[in-house]
């Protein structure tokens, strides 16, 4: 089962990359939410496979050439924890941004029922211990 999470949502980063939003979009439960980094000065929770699109879509708007490299793919139980590399280059301003970023997807019955963000992979870890 882990390891089928994992290839889950290693399609997904896939799906994303290639910005193949039917195939992201299904792998995503019509329940799915979506929660910012706790630190966020405008954190917010999305709903729905829509509302996850809404999430994305506010870095493609905020970015040019924004991607997303997972590092790795850590299964842990219904869980799966991907440390990320986030770049880009801000579409106002130019400047490259890089950082690091920590996703954790939790899914049931082969779809994806939640997304959260954190800035640590210490963070993401104690989150779901």
């Amino acid at each position: 089962m882990a390891d089928h999470n994992v290839e889950i949502v290693r399609a997904m980063y896939e799906a994303f990359a290639r910005g193949d939003t039917a195939t992201l979009v299904s792998y995503l439960d019509p329940a799915m939410r979506v929660y910012d980094r706790p630190l966020h000065p405008e954190a917010s929770v999305y709903e729905s496979p829509e509302g996850f699109l809404r999430f994305a879509h506010s870095d493609w708007a905020a970015f040019d050439e924004v991607s997303y490299e997972p590092q790795d793919f850590v299964a842990r139980g219904t869980y799966v924890v991907v440390p990320i590399k986030q770049s880009g280059r801000g579409k106002g301003s130019a400047v490259g941004i890089e950082e690091s970023i920590v996703n954790v997807w939790r899914l049931r019955d082969g779809k994806c029922v939640e997304l959260r963000n954190y800035s640590t992979i210490n963070e993401a870890l104690q989150a779901i211990e």
